[in-house]
């Protein structure tokens, strides 16, 4: 059985901050290494071609949320293609 790894931040950001740190998973993607550290913690994962994708929006009286979650086998052709109904992300 293989250990598992775990990284684990939160902190409050500016919008510039978030925009570097949403660049870099954009670049990590497309060369498929993304590198998440922070202090001594440090874990390297590799994204596959195929990336299942999870976006979730919700408002409420003086709170908003967006909760994206990408998920991938490390072995390829594990993924199976589903149908597709697309999403629309807009500013």
């Amino acid at each position: 059985m293989s250990e598992i790894e775990k990284f684990d931040y939160e902190a409050i950001q500016d919008r510039q901050t978030m925009r570097q740190y949403l660049n870099a998973l954009m670049e990590g993607i497309e060369k498929g290494k993304l590198v998440f550290s922070s202090g001594k913690e440090q874990i390297l994962l590799a994204p596959t071609e195929l990336i299942r994708l999870s976006v979730k929006a919700k408002r409420k009286p003086g709170k908003s949320k967006i909760t994206m979650k990408l998920t991938w086998n490390d072995f390829p052709g594990t993924l199976l293609r589903e149908k597709d109904h697309g999403i629309q992300i807009s500013a």
